[in-house]
């Protein structure tokens, strides 16, 4: 009962100590998650600031440019050429900056004749969808046409691009139309450029005074312009990645657009996360609003954190030392609780060495006096007799000297056992030493019971007893004592069950006697 509880209580301190192991395991994974959901935030406010910038970045030098345009000679394009090359010496990420001018309907061919006369000879105003081969989309027709005249650098791939007529191209017509009495920049959807690569234009009305011109001179800048800003959306993104973009996070950046249409800027897609990341893991994802007056942007950010990010090398040491804490402890408790039981089990057996004898395994004289002394109690208490039995073994010695010890020893065994099967739980049957044997009967009726046990005994006792030498047949003779009647003490109890059984032994052995009353003296086959 006592390992059963014990055991019990091993294998709670074992699951305890597992689960706290786990708590800490659990409270480091979060440490760590924590951290990353920390450094994810930072992360998604260093790149939104960038973009921002870029974006701020845009919107000055349009404002700088405009502002050029309203003081620049109506001709002077190496004027436009070298300021356009300073900015984009100090703006890298701006692709090209270009300008075009209002011309009224009614005026296009003698403008057309105009700058073939003074500027190209090959010039012409050019519909989009004519240069580019698509069909015709959808645009707002404005009471004056917007031809490309100026766009720095020139790019040869580009040169086609003069004299186009910006109403014509679909995705800047509404934009186009937004200029109009609107002091504010106004942003085109996303585009594929007519060169290649993906861009969005910045544009914004530019009207000044007229002014006097010769007619010798190309009229490139008139009294109502558009400067346009032309980024490439790949700038955005390099700027990102420039930052120190993170593989790992999908960003999508989306651009509102004047016509109130979104418009993909970029999109990084990461490697595919994996299926114990996604299970074990937390997905972080955070949304950031750019509320810029011309380039309104929504970047959308997404990481899925994975086991190489929260299973760093210190956090690999501690789980390490954690994972041979779980094995260590239970092995140490296991083996700790096994010590104590060893130690309890060598304990009882030393307990039980010391309280009972080697051979016969029956309650030797120090544990027959414990007994004694509550069976004492309990008559001082409750005023039920008890008796002492004696019994000493007939002749046993000549077994000894003719059969040796050996089938001795299994004489005194058969003895004891046939004494325990005769005699009642509450009764202690004790080797009080040699062939002597002393029971201790308790809760008799009367002194008759003493008599009757006796006569058990002797019976039990005499009957033949198989051995290695062969069936052995041994006689006792048995001394009962009784308290009060005897005495009151276990010296005065022995002393009188000795002499009893001494006048036993004085009548031939093999019989039994009660103290001081030797007529009733029984010898085996009669009565005297």
């Amino acid at each position: 009962m006592m390992l059963t509880k014990r055991r019990r209580s091993l294998v709670g301190i074992i699951i305890l100590a597992v689960g706290l192991i786990g708590f800490l395991t659990q409270l480091l994974l979060e440490s760590e998650t924590h951290r990353w959901k920390t450094r994810f935030s930072e992360y998604v406010q260093n790149i939104s600031s960038v973009v921002r910038n870029q974006l701020d970045t845009n919107e000055a030098v349009l404002a700088g440019f405009s502002a050029f345009l309203q003081a620049v000679d109506q001709s002077d394009t190496d004027a436009a050429a070298r300021y356009a090359a300073a900015v984009l010496a100090a703006y890298p990420h701006i692709y090209m900056l270009e300008v075009a001018r209002g011309v009224p309907i009614p005026e296009q061919a003698a403008f057309e004749t105009l700058l073939r006369r003074t500027w190209r000879p090959d010039f012409e105003l050019k519909d989009f969808p004519s240069l580019t081969h698509q069909p015709a989309q959808h645009q707002v027709y404005l009471s004056e046409t917007w031809p490309v005249l100026f766009m720095y650098p020139e790019l040869s791939q580009a040169s086609a691009i003069y004299g186009v007529k910006l109403e014509t191209v679909g995705y800047l017509s509404s934009a186009l139309a937004l200029t109009h009495n609107n002091l504010k920049p106004v942003v085109s959807p996303v585009f594929s450029m007519y060169e290649g690569a993906d861009a969005y234009i910045l544009m914004q009305s530019v009207s000044r005074p007229e002014q006097a011109r010769e007619n010798s001179r190309p009229n490139f800048f008139g009294s109502t312009m558009v400067a346009l800003l032309l980024i490439k959306t790949g700038s955005i993104l390099e700027a990102v990645n420039h930052a120190g973009a993170d593989p790992l996070v999908r960003i999508n950046a989306v651009l509102g657009t004047a016509a109130d249409s979104d418009s993909l800027v970029f999109s990084m897609e990461p490697e595919q996360a994996g299926i114990l990341d996604r299970l074990l893991l937390p997905h972080l994802n955070d949304r950031v609003e750019i509320r810029s007056a011309s380039q309104p942007m929504t970047l959308v950010f997404e990481r899925q954190l994975r086991l190489g990010d929260v299973l760093t090398t210190e956090a690999m040491m501690i789980l390490a030392v954690l994972a041979a804490a779980l094995i260590l402890m239970p092995v140490v408790l296991f083996r700790h609780f096994k010590a104590i039981e060893m130690a309890e089990l060598e304990h009882e057996r030393s307990a039980y060495l010391a309280t009972h004898d080697v051979l016969t395994q029956l309650p030797n004289r120090y544990l027959f006096t414990d007994r004694f002394n509550q069976a004492f109690s309990r008559w001082k208490r409750n005023r039920i007799q008890f008796a002492v039995m004696l019994i000493d073994l007939d002749h046993f010695k000549e077994i000894n000297d003719k059969c040796g010890h050996e089938v001795g020893d299994q004489v005194l065994r058969a003895v004891a056992v046939r004494m325990l099967q005769e005699t009642r739980s509450c009764d202690t049957v004790s080797r009080y030493g040699g062939d002597e044997f002393v029971v201790l009967f308790t809760d008799l009726g009367n002194a008759a019971d003493s008599e009757i046990m006796g006569q058990r005994i002797l019976e039990a006792i005499g009957k033949p007893i198989v051995t290695t030498a062969g069936e052995l047949s041994i006689s006792c003779s048995i001394g009962i004592s009784l308290c009060p009647n005897h005495g009151e003490s276990l010296d005065e109890l022995l002393k009188a069950a000795d002499q009893a059984m001494y006048d036993v032994k004085l009548l031939g052995r093999d019989g039994f006697a009660l103290s001081g009353n030797n007529s009733s003296v029984r010898i085996q086959g009669f009565c005297g």
